[in-house]
C-alpha cells in the first residue's frame, strides 16, 4: 500500500461531498481538518461502515472529553 498524499485525501473528500478546511497549528504545521459530519460520511463509505462509525464515536467522545465540549 502506498501513502496517501494530502491531495489524494482532499480528492476523496471532494468526491464524497466532504468539506475540508486547511488550518495552521501553533507549531506552524499546515493541517487538513474534517468535521464530525465529514468523518461520518467517510466512515459510511469505508470497507466496514459499522466499525468506521464506532471509531468515529470513540474519536469524537475523546475530543469532547479532552476539550470540554
Amino acid at each position: 500500500m502506498t501513502d496517501m498524499t494530502d491531495a489524494d485525501a482532499k480528492a476523496i473528500c471532494a468526491a464524497l461531498g466532504v468539506n475540508t478546511k486547511t488550518i495552521t497549528d501553533t507549531f506552524g504545521r499546515t493541517l487538513t481538518v474534517i468535521d464530525e459530519e465529514g468523518m461520518r460520511i467517510l466512515a459510511a463509505h469505508s470497507p466496514n461502515p459499522e466499525r468506521g462509525q464506532a471509531l468515529t464515536d470513540q474519536i469524537m467522545a475523546a475530543a469532547r472529553e479532552q476539550y470540554g465540549l
